[in-house]
């Protein structure tokens, strides 16, 4: 019996196990450990109770969450560690990229309001300045603006 590799299966080409890291590739790893761990400690601040309801709770006495914010920040900093270790460095830019545009999106709908379902206020929410950061961050890392700027080429094959 035969098994088919990822990038039969689904077109997905998977890095190669000697390949360096690329800058992306080590962004992708950071941030990403940094809003799973947070997802985790939210629940210590959170519980489990209240879902998707707006709470008073905020870790560390800044960022307000709930149990929905804090699934949500587990499952971004998952994928994008997925990402930095399972995809090739193109394929990491372009998930930079796509959570980069999710997170812009985040922080304008955080500041017009719209995010109570995750327990983000309007305005001047510390949130909304995390979820912009982290986008533009991102957007840089997946735009491919820093590979053309220090002169690497892409590896596709």
């Amino acid at each position: 019996m035969t098994f088919a590799s990822p990038e039969d299966k689904f077109g997905i080409k998977l890095q190669s196990r000697g390949a360096g890291r690329t800058l992306e590739q080590n962004f992708s790893m950071i941030v990403g450990s940094i809003y799973l761990v947070g997802g985790i400690i939210g629940f210590f601040f959170s519980g489990f109770s209240h879902f998707t309801e707006m709470t008073n709770t905020a870790v560390f006495g800044l960022f307000s969450v709930n149990p929905f914010h804090n699934i949500v920040h587990i499952a971004i900093g998952g994928l994008w560690l997925m990402g930095a270790f399972a995809l090739t460095a193109v394929g990491n830019e372009g998930l930079n990229f796509a959570i980069g545009g999710f997170y812009l999106v985040a922080a304008v709908l955080g500041f017009l309001g719209y995010l109570n379902l995750i327990s983000v206020e309007a305005g001047n929410d510390p949130d909304n300045y995390l979820h912009l950061v982290t986008a533009l961050a991102a957007v840089v890392f997946g735009s491919g603006l820093l590979r053309a700027l220090t002169g690497r080429q892409v590896e596709t094959a």
